[in-house]
């Protein structure tokens, strides 16, 4: 199977690894072929991701787009900006979830909550990749926050450890918290960035036919939105040990069977977990399995690009694909 992340084009090393190891190297959209970061080309490189950019026309236009958000959103810095109040807006990236820049970036990509159904398909494909663009750069400040604060998280634990008498002394280690809460990414503008990424996957000349998310909001989303109208059904859920780096990933044969049986049902997920017995116990991960029953990658990827999007791509040949599986990923 070909496995798509969705619908974010940033994600961090650890979970990149972490994906592959699951379901095999994972395709990661991109808005623009000259905003992929070092790190994203290098796990390429190495075969852990699929780095593709199915619409590149106007790319200049987009980078220029991007360029002027950025500088507006350095001179203009929320509170809500990742990390406000604690280390600061950081140079150079966009406190995206800010109200006014919020309201801003809304009335430039032709607010995407109310998609325009008249708009022709290029202009549809220029607002996606700016929205997936400005949207990149906010998780990417977010994750690199994320990877300060768990720095100075351990480093406080560290302290309070090694200071003797640390209790006698009001320093209560006992009481340390130990896990700092991570907001979920795809929990704001979530219907926005599903029909961002849609559009770019659906112009894709070889559609993914695994949507893969680490976001329950995401997931919560598609459930509210095209639950019905896709037959889309939870199937089950299991947990799993994280596989080595190096080894097979250990559920692409399992979700490939699933998706080309005659008939999807919960009682085929029992399979995904036996996996996990031949793997070290800790750490692990909560896989959530849902499918699209008789619906095609397609046909799923089509309802859920914005109407003005290119249609997707099919030959007219039936597939061995007959159900579009969607698998949530949560440590």
């Amino acid at each position: 199977m070909t496995p798509a992340y969705m619908p974010f084009t940033y994600l961090s090393e650890s979970t990149a690894r972490l994906l592959a190891g699951l379901v095999g190297p994972i395709v990661v959209y991109q808005p623009s072929p000259k905003g992929i970061s070092d790190g994203l080309s290098v796990l390429a490189s190495r075969g852990v991701v699929d780095i593709r950019t199915p619409i590149v026309d106007d790319d200049d236009r987009v980078r220029a787009a991007l360029a002027e958000f950025t500088d507006w959103a350095r001179q203009n810095p929320g509170a809500s900006t990742p990390g406000a109040g604690y280390f600061g807006a950081r140079q150079g990236q966009i406190p995206f979830f800010d109200e006014t820049t919020i309201n801003r970036i809304r009335s430039d990509i032709q607010r995407y909550h109310s998609a325009d159904p008249l708009a022709d398909a290029s202009e549809a494909g220029f607002s996606a990749r700016l929205f997936l663009a400005v949207a990149q750069e906010n998780d990417s400040a977010a994750d690199h926050l994320d990877q300060d604060l768990s720095r100075v998280d351990a480093l406080e634990k560290d302290f309070l450890d090694a200071m003797k008498d640390a209790d006698d002394a009001a320093f209560n280690r006992k009481a340390y918290a130990g896990t700092l809460w991570r907001e979920d990414p795809g929990a704001k503008l979530t219907g926005q960035r599903i029909r961002a990424w849609s559009s770019l996957a659906v112009a894709d000349s070889v559609l993914p036919d695994l949507l893969v998310t680490t976001s329950r909001s995401v997931m919560e989303t598609l459930m509210d939105i095209h639950g019905e109208t896709l037959d889309l059904q939870r199937l089950g859920d299991a947990r799993l040990s994280v596989p080595p780096a190096d080894a097979p990933s250990v559920m692409g044969r399992l979700l490939a069977d699933l998706a080309t049986q005659a008939t999807l049902s919960p009682a085929d997920l029992t399979p995904i977990s036996a996996p996990a017995a031949d793997l070290p116990s800790e750490p692990a991960v909560t896989v959530t399995l849902f499918g699209a029953g008789n619906h095609s990658p397609a046909a799923v990827l089509g309802r859920m690009a914005p109407a003005a999007a290119a249609s997707p791509r099919e030959d007219g040949t039936p597939g061995p694909i007959r159900h579009t599986l969607f698998l949530l990923v949560e440590r």
